[in-house]
């Protein structure tokens, strides 16, 4: 049974797109709405384009397939990755709105990839992703095109427990998570000194910068696009910011096993010095976050972002929505201008601590996993 058929006893397509289009992304009548969909999740994205058409905006649909994803990335020249997708980017300077549905279908091919052809590909990205950082188009992420067999088998999940926990955490009350999202940013709005720890012997400091405060709650109304916040994702839950980059010291070795590019991450420990990170190791499959941070420039090496989880329906798995899980804590390296850092890069890595502490101006915001306020 595939995984669209299986959502459909609980949430039936259309009440999510419904949801993402009425609720989440508020599209106005005239808005112009790109669906970014894959050949595996079409019932997601023409559900989704016909409800932007009840709503009164203009739908357009991107397919990608997955057969020319890995052609693409195996067997064209390299110099094609350099490329500029004139024809998107101009359209996107013309679009309010966005939904990207998550893809490939199968990442066990990952790995026959060269990291060399890899590194290239995502630098070629930059241009696109430069456009989506100018702040015209409210993005959302609903990667129910990861949430696939494939996938599951590829990194040692039980599909059917993921398919009922990723249904789960999309079932929530929107306004208490933004509720509660409030409470913990009033905590951190004129804070100055953060420190995280836990039992494995994590400690990294860090200082804020008086940024904005993203509150993910999967609502993207005025006071988010006043502050920034143009990018969402479902499962929602999550308060966000970008920490100063150049403040970050210590130590943080992430306990929750994280999924990249084909394989299982466990135990990536980064140690900071004078902002930068001087040293990783991890447990198992270095390699694969080896074989992209050294093929990628710029501001790899810098603290990102900060994540406090706050999905009471989220459970930790190994992939997109554990940064969602109540009371964990996620740190990142890599890009964050979309947030409102300054790290200027394509890469981009996040992983999980699963009962950590955390402290704001030595006041305890999160104790062991457990959110205090």
């Amino acid at each position: 049974m595939i995984m669209t058929e299986q959502l459909t006893r609980t949430q039936p397509v259309k009440q999510i797109a419904k949801r993402i289009v009425n609720e989440c992304l508020r599209v106005q009548p005239d808005e112009q709405v790109i669906v970014f969909a894959w050949d595996h999740v079409l019932d997601y994205s023409s559900a989704i384009a016909q409800e932007v058409e009840h709503a009164g905006g203009v739908s357009t649909t991107i397919l990608q397939f997955n057969d020319f994803y890995w052609a693409y990335l195996k067997e064209v020249p390299e110099a094609q990755y350099a490329r500029i997708q004139k024809g998107i980017i101009s359209m996107l300077d013309q679009t309010d709105a966005a939904v990207a549905l998550g893809g490939p279908r199968d990442p066990s091919l990952f790995p026959t990839v060269p990291d060399e052809r890899m590194g290239k590909f995502l630098e070629g990205q930059k241009p696109m992703t430069d456009k989506f950082l100018e702040g015209k188009t409210r993005v959302l992420n609903l990667p129910i095109g990861l949430v696939t067999p494939e996938r599951a088998k590829t990194y040692g999940f039980n599909y059917e427990n993921w398919q009922r926990t990723t249904t789960n955490s999309l079932d929530i009350d929107h306004a208490k998570i933004s509720t509660l999202g409030s409470q913990i940013e009033s905590k951190l709005r004129k804070a100055t000194n953060v420190r995280i720890t836990a039992s494995n012997g994590t400690d990294l400091r860090l200082k804020l910068k008086n940024r904005p405060i993203h509150i993910h709650d999967g609502i993207i109304d005025e006071t988010d696009i006043q502050k920034g916040t143009r990018f969402e994702a479902l499962p929602a839950g999550a308060v966000e910011l970008a920490p100063d980059e150049t403040s970050a010291e210590g130590m943080v070795l992430f306990d929750q096993p994280t999924a990249l590019e084909g394989k299982m991450i466990s135990g990536l420990r980064l140690d900071f010095k004078n902002s930068h990170v001087t040293n990783y190791t991890a447990q198992s499959n270095l390699e694969t976050f080896k074989g992209i941070y050294e093929k990628m420039s710029g501001d790899k090496d810098r603290v990102s972002n900060i994540v406090i989880g706050l999905n009471p329906r989220a459970e930790l798995i190994g992939f997109f929505n554990d940064r969602v899980v109540q009371g964990t804590v996620s740190i990142g390296i890599g890009a964050n201008q979309g947030i409102g850092g300054a790290n200027d890069t394509q890469f981009g890595h996040e992983e999980t601590l699963r009962k950590p502490t955390l402290t704001v101006d030595g006041h305890t915001l999160i104790s062991n996993g457990q959110i205090q306020l």
